[in-house]
């Protein structure tokens, strides 16, 4: 192979990598929740994301795509809570399933989308 092509190739191979982040794998907790609610917490694992989202408990497949995580065939138990519980736990899992951009900064985990921002840290 020609040091004409090889270059073009190392750098394709490098955007790829910077696109494709890791995101580390463990526990976190949303640092910040409002009204004495209850946190929200992630957990990966491989592929697999699971975690409490305000009422009752998600879990589903996830990948890191140009930064952002996709989330598929999230579920949940179907617990009932109070309506204002329940209402941010809908608005939470949509957040979820709507590619949120994904950042990490040292032990910071953030998911953004638009104006939205969840943060969470390390357990």
């Amino acid at each position: 192979m020609s040091v004409k092509y090889l270059v073009p190739l190392c750098l394709l191979t490098v955007l790829t990598a910077c696109q494709q982040a890791e995101v580390p794998q463990g526990q976190y907790q949303q640092l910040t929740a409002e009204n004495n609610e209850k946190p929200f917490t992630l957990q990966l694992e491989e592929s697999r994301l699971s975690g409490f989202t305000g009422c009752n408990n998600a879990m589903g497949d996830y990948t890191i795509d140009k930064g952002e995580l996709v989330v598929s065939q999230l579920a949940s138990t179907m617990m009932a809570c109070e309506p204002a519980a329940m209402q941010r736990e809908q608005q939470f899992s949509q957040f979820l399933q709507n590619r949120p951009k994904v950042t990490i900064d040292g032990k910071i985990l953030t998911l953004s989308k638009d104006d939205t921002v969840y943060q969470f840290s390390v357990r």
